[in-house]
């Protein structure tokens, strides 16, 4: 089997993997994110991708025990880069690896999130000879990407105690009027709602201690961006912890785990049957349908064998 070089992947969930699929990743961290010292950051800003720079210059940048990993990719290998956003990082590195070494960038948020303008950016990344892919099959469809689907992990170190009756936690982004009306129904329903919305760095929790907070819980919000129809990882969470599903992401229904006993769509459902949904008990689903989105599966798409 060959190696798969994977760039800033979320290592809680990677470290899941079967070992016979470990041993042939390598996992490295971000080392193509911009750098924090400003001297350093400034003439990255003005050299790198805007002129042709020799390896030992790029190391000042990129460190080499890391970049050097994907340097020396054999053939038969492959590269895997999560949210690579810089083109002009993309093109400064480029020349220095493998062209027999096919390399993929997987986008796991909306790109019109992520660039200005995505058609043009992702055309000028396409053309530099990198595969792009996407959770989102309409982003896909419509920017030329492939459609990889998103993923999570079967769970371990489960707990029996619920202290809440629905949990989200992520940025407010352009949800925070519909988390904020969320919030407030489901409490003078009488439900107790455990929301963590960081306003600051200091306000965030670690991915451990957020799987903590959905192991409490009954059930999982799930409030998608403006224009996004992919899954977020919220569904897949609340699938493999076997948790109720309150969501506003109506292309749901096309997908093969979703059933109204567990699931309920906000904006679409009826606000009268909420009461009725939580009061049921989940249904669980055939663990057939839950390993298609499991990590050891999804990961198998960007092998090159």
């Amino acid at each position: 089997m060959s190696t798969l070089y994977v760039v800033s992947p979320p290592r809680d969930i990677f470290k899941r993997l079967r070992p016979e699929l470990r041993t042939h990743i390598v996992m490295l961290p971000d080392f193509l994110r911009y750098p924090s010292q400003r001297f350093k950051g400034l003439l990255r800003s003005l050299l790198v991708g805007r002129v042709p720079l020799p390896r030992r210059l790029l190391y000042w940048w990129f460190p080499k025990p890391y970049f050097d990993r994907l340097i020396h990719a054999q053939a038969g290998d492959a590269i895997l880069i999560y949210e690579a956003c810089n083109v002009r990082v993309l093109r400064a590195i480029r020349p220095y690896m493998p062209k027999d070494v096919p390399c993929h960038i997987y986008y796991c948020n909306p790109v019109h999130t992520t660039f200005r303008n995505p058609e043009e950016y992702l055309m000028k990344i396409r053309e530099l000879g990198y595969r792009l892919t996407s959770f989102d099959p309409y982003e896909a469809t419509q920017y030329g990407m492939t459609y990889t689907g998103q993923y999570f992990c079967y769970p371990d170190n489960r707990t029996d105690e619920i202290i809440s009756d629905c949990f989200f936690c992520g940025l407010p982004k352009d949800r925070e009027t519909i988390l904020t009306d969320l919030r407030t129904f489901m409490e003078s329903e009488g439900y107790k709602c455990d929301f963590i919305i960081p306003k600051s760095p200091a306000d965030k929790i670690t991915y451990p201690e957020y799987l903590r907070h959905l192991d409490q819980t009954r059930c999982v919000i799930d409030i998608c961006q403006q224009g996004q129809a992919g899954l977020t990882r919220r569904p897949l969470e609340a699938l493999f912890y076997n948790k109720k599903l309150i969501t506003n992401n109506q292309e749901i229904t096309q997908y093969d785990f979703y059933n109204p006993q567990n699931i309920f769509i906000f904006g679409k459902d009826s606000i009268d049957r909420l009461t009725q949904f939580m009061s049921t008990p989940i249904q669980e689903t055939s663990r057939t349908i839950k390993d298609r989105y499991d990590i050891n599966q999804w990961i198998r798409q960007y092998f090159n064998d």
